[in-house]
């Protein structure tokens, strides 16, 4: 038996106006609190400067609020504020920087002071006439939130609760939450995410980053493997940014966890489409993490054990909190189990980083983030029931380095320059050997450098100005062995006993970019117009690629917002693709057309619905040829790729959330769509399209307990019918005889079940006992097909099976 295809073995195997007055609210009841300390005293806010919407601002809607989380020192200072859940781009900036300009009596324990991290949840209102006087309350326990009175941040007024909450990484469950904000500038559609408030998210293993499957607009990947189809584009289209850098994968292999830990995942922004301008080198969506260490108290160390993997996480303060130093190292133990279910296989990853970090002042900031990861597959022997012959092998390897460094500078309100640049190394082995076959190896190792400048300036209230430079470079070094092509006019020879050469090369590129976007606002109305031009050079090809890009959005009501983008991405080809031996120098870059238009409404019961409908046209993409052309010199040559295939791919995306109310979550979606290629007799299926992906998420937290399932329903992928097979005795095997029509797989269901159990030892200790299954009923879902030797008999090729998993995550944290 065998798979129908070589990519199938493959992806089997490795297969996130007025003045306005600010008060905070109570945290989201659905957080976890710890319990008290009485030997603590909560800072008591003493002085903050007023927040105040220029004249002509868009109205907001009533009830309008900005969650922050602030970092205050043990002077009494704001050493670090964020924005935790955003409202509007204008009022996140004046918030924020409020936030940092705020003073407080700090926290104290046992009469020292102490940092201490607090969330505020500022609620925009129409300030009272005259604010209530300042009104000193007793010190509360541990667990609250401080609240402010009408039109500046000040105590809070007699008989209102305050509350510190514990920061995100202190808390041992946390809430799960997918935000759809309204879009940024240049962007029709973000949804972003937090590692802390996605950790619970069944079917993820407690990734905050995998929960990128289950969001509209992504196809459900075969056996969750970490490439997603996004909106019908292939899997290599979609990028995968750290801290506005590429990286190759962010996910490790077999259901694996992202390639950094949970502890540097700020948030996951997901474009599904019509991303900024500011990125660029991508023709399809976009998965852009932000890292962080948030600045311990004293020294912290966090250990995570469960059935698959182990990883320890070691952070600690420095210079009175303005500095952090982190360290955190993963790796599984799969080789020890898989051979108790299959034989021959093994399966490894590791990762691991290093981050510092410091806050000058307010106003600047750096850090350093060093980060590597590694993954390994071998599997020698039969496996599949069959699909691989006893004595064969398949190895795959990929390893990357990266360090990363930043500087930020806030140059006033709503306005930051930000300096980061790159170096790193990616590495990528593939072997492959069959019975009496000498062993056929592709292996690639590239450089990388980065340097990135992006200036965000906030110039009037009606005009935002995003701009920068994005330079890039690499260099890759080619080592195949591999059998020898026919000769150009030679009569095919018989391949069953195949002649292997070794072929290296190196192939260099240069892709400096720039950007500019304007942002407008004549309320109701936005309209984001952005250009971005890429230079692209490699093998012999030099061309500019302007990318022009345009997003409007009209907010008819307060509750109601209708939007639409178009623009054009470019995508050069991979470095393989384009060397002079074995490749096509001048093959030019991938192009799409994207464009979306959607609605946003909010309704009662704090419920949020999403509804976009999209169109992307692909043309440009690259195709194995090995066709005979005439050379510069006039000379015949082959040909190995070329970029004239086109795609399309449109459809409906729905997202209907709740986020955390009374310890509750949960969001539905759905995801109607259709991706075609243009072969010579017409528009065909794309092998990876699913035309149904549904997605069902519901979590609820109880008296330290969590119980969470996640529903997953999706159509099978479309696989060529084949009625037979015919014996190549040059080859000394069968070809496949295919039908010329398509067929479905079967449709696809799946179950997965979490429950978490929160500890606390002595307040020093706190974690969360978790177990996770997923497919809990056993659904025999099918991967694809694997075939008999000579394609007369097939059998389908067996999805996951049930997979469980127990754990436990304790942090030290005195």
């Amino acid at each position: 038996m065998r798979l129908g295809s070589a990519p199938g073995i493959v992806l089997a195997l490795v297969i996130a106006i007025a003045p306005c007055a600010v008060r905070a609210q109570d945290a989201d009841a659905g957080t976890p609190q710890e319990a008290p300390r009485p030997a603590l005293t909560p800072p008591r806010l003493i002085e903050s400067p007023p927040v105040e919407l220029p004249e002509g601002a868009e109205p907001l809607p009533p009830e309008a609020s900005v969650e922050l989380v602030i970092t205050i020192a043990a002077d009494g200072t704001v050493s670090d504020a964020q924005i935790a859940t955003p409202l509007r781009e204008d009022v996140d900036a004046l918030v924020l920087e409020a936030a940092r300009g705020m003073r407080f009596e700090p926290a104290t324990r046992e009469g020292q002071a102490i940092p201490a991290r607090i969330r505020f949840r500022y609620r925009i209102s129409v300030p009272e006439p005259e604010p209530p006087p300042p009104v000193e309350t007793p010190p509360p326990a541990e667990g609250t939130t401080t609240e402010a009175p009408e039109g500046t941040a000040t105590p809070p007024a007699e008989g209102e609760d305050t509350e510190i909450v514990p920061p995100p990484e202190e808390t041992p469950s946390f809430g799960a939450r997918a935000t759809v904000d309204r879009p940024e500038p240049g962007a029709t559609t973000r949804i972003t995410l937090t590692g802390a408030e996605l950790s619970t998210v069944p079917g993820t293993f407690g990734e905050p980053l995998r929960v990128v499957a289950s969001l509209p607009g992504v196809s459900r990947s075969p056996f969750g493997i970490g490439f997603y189809v996004v909106r019908g584009a292939n899997f290599n289209n979609t990028g995968f940014m750290i801290d506005g850098f590429p990286v190759p994968i962010l996910y490790h292999f077999g259901f694996g966890p992202a390639v950094i830990a949970n502890d540097y995942v700020e948030r996951l922004r997901f474009y599904p489409g019509n991303y900024p301008v500011s990125y660029g080198r991508f023709s399809g969506g976009l998965i852009a993490v932000d890292t962080t260490q948030p600045v311990p108290r004293e020294v912290r160390a966090e250990l995570s054990i469960d059935a698959l993997r182990a990883s320890v996480v070691l952070a600690l303060p420095w210079d009175d909190g303005r500095g952090s130093v982190s360290l955190a190292f993963r790796r599984s133990y799969y080789e020890l189990l898989l051979p108790l279910f299959i034989d021959g296989l093994t399966l490894q990853y590791t990762d691991y980083q290093l981050r510092a970090q410091y806050r000058f002042d307010r106003g600047f900031s750096a850090s350093v983030f060093v980060f590597g990861s590694e993954d390994t597959l071998d599997q020698t022997g039969a496996i599949a029931g069959g699909a691989t012959s006893a004595g064969s092998n398949t190895a795959i390897t990929i390893n990357f380095q990266r360090i990363i460094a930043r500087f930020v500078w806030r140059i006033g309100e709503g306005s930051t320059v930000t300096l980061s640049g790159t170096v790193g190394r990616d590495g990528q082995f593939f072997g492959s050997a069959n019975v009496g076959e000498a062993r056929q190896r592709f292996e690639l190792e590239t450089f990388n450098t980065g340097l990135r400048l992006d200036v965000a300036l906030n110039v009037a209230p009606w005009l935002g100005v995003n701009t920068g430079l994005d330079l890039a470079g690499s260099t890759t070094q080619i080592d195949v062995t591999a059998p020898a092509p026919s000769g150009l006019g030679e009569y095919p020879r018989p391949v069953f006993d195949p002649q292997l050469i070794r072929l290296t090369s190196t192939a260099a590129r240069g892709t400096p970019g720039a950007y500019l976007e304007g942002v407008l606002r004549f309320d109701p109305v936005e309209v984001s117009l952005g250009l971005r031009m890429d230079v692209l050079r490699y093998g012999t090809l030099t061309e500019v690629a302007p990318d022009p890009r345009a997003v409007a959005r009209w907010r008819v009501l307060p509750e109601w917002l209708i939007k639409a983008g178009s623009g054009l991405f470019t995508q050069p080809p991979i470095a393989v693709q384009t060397i002079s031996t074995g490749g096509n120098p001048a093959l030019g870059p991938t192009r799409s057309w994207q464009n979306s238009v959607g609605t946003e409404i909010d309704l009662p019961f704090d419920i949020d619905v999403e509804v976009n409908g999209f169109y992307s046209h692909m043309f440009d993409l690259a195709r194995f040829s090995s066709e005979i052309t005439t050379g510069p010199d006039g000379q015949p040559r082959r040909e190995f790729f070329r970029a004239d295939q086109e795609g399309r791919a449109y459809g409906l995306e729905v997202l209907i959330r709740r986020p955390v109310t009374e310890g509750f979550y949960a969001w539905i979606s759905y995801t109607l769509s259709r991706s075609e290629r243009r072969r010579l007799e017409g528009w065909e299926l794309f092998n990876q399209d699913q035309e149904h992906v549904l997605n069902l998420v519901a979590s609820y937290y109880i008296d330290g307990w969590r119980f969470g399932g996640r529903f997953v329903l999706a159509s099978g992928r479309p696989v060529e019918n084949i009625r037979g097979g015919v014996y190549d005795a040059d080859a000394n095997d069968y070809d496949p005889t295919f039908t010329g029509t398509t067929s479905r797989l079967p449709l696809y269901h799946q179950l997965d079940l979490r429950v978490d159990r929160d500890f606390n030892i002595d307040n020093i200790i706190r974690g969360t006992v978790f177990i996770e299954v997923l497919n809990v009923y056993y659904a025999e879902n099918a991967e694809g097909l694997v075939y008999q030797y000579d394609y007369q008999r097939s059998v389908p090729l067996p999805g996951v099976p049930i997979l469980g998993t127990l754990g436990i995550r304790a942090a030290y944290d005195p």
